[in-house]
């Protein structure tokens, strides 16, 4: 199973607290995928994958660049 398929077949409760780990690391600030990845136990596909869907969702957005890598950070309402 390629790593795309793994993302869809993952429990939704699983998902729900990558997406609140990751949710609470942007509360500090915006950031990258290599620093979130400092701070959790996810692999950085996990983590990419996340934040793409939050992207989609409108819970966070690209807020700059640092270092070759996109920074994150959640969207203000």
């Amino acid at each position: 199973m390629t790593q795309f398929g793994k993302h869809f077949k993952q429990n939704r409760t699983i998902v729900m607290r990558q997406r609140k780990a990751l949710h609470e690391i942007l509360e500090s600030g915006p950031t990258t995928v290599s620093a979130i990845s400092e701070k959790v136990e996810f692999e950085k596909p996990v983590i990419v994958w996340n934040l793409l869907s939050m992207l989609r969702w409108g819970e966070v957005q690209v807020t700059g660049e640092e270092h070759h890598e996109l920074v994150y950070g959640l969207k203000e309402v």
